[in-house]
């Protein structure tokens, strides 16, 4: 079931509470192999960077957290003040999604897989519904 990043805004768009949604694409324990992840920025976040996406390798056990971290060192701390609170919890004007699927926790492990781990990353702000 894939979700739509709009269903967070719009509860009769498919999803009725987009948190509680089992994401499989998150680790389970017998994950090995390094991590290969699409991150696509879009709303504000795309203006902050020439690239709208971004291909990243990550060490096997990483979290969605070392994920952002990799994307800030990318492309500078300029795109993480958007995207987490100084605490490193994910704003909650940020919608991430990692395979179709709503995330909450950053601390959340990604699972290395054949195909690369695609991640959404998006602002809502007043026009879009924030």
């Amino acid at each position: 079931m894939n979700v739509r990043w709009d269903a967070v805004v719009d509860r009769k768009a498919g999803v009725a509470d987009p948190r509680h949604v089992a994401v499989p694409c998150l680790a389970s324990p017998q994950d090995g192999g390094s991590i290969r992840a699409d991150v696509q920025l879009f709303g504000v976040l795309a203006a902050l960077s020439t690239e709208r996406r971004i291909h990243l390798e990550l060490p096997p056990g990483a979290t969605i957290s070392d994920l952002l971290a990799a994307l800030g060192e990318r492309l500078g701390e300029a795109i993480l003040v958007h995207v987490l609170d100084p605490a490193g919890r994910k704003h909650r004007h940020c919608r991430l999604y990692v395979d179709g699927y709503p995330v909450e926790d950053v601390n959340e492990p990604v699972r290395a897989k054949a195909t690369p781990t695609q991640v959404e990353i998006i602002l809502l702000i007043a026009p879009e519904g924030g």
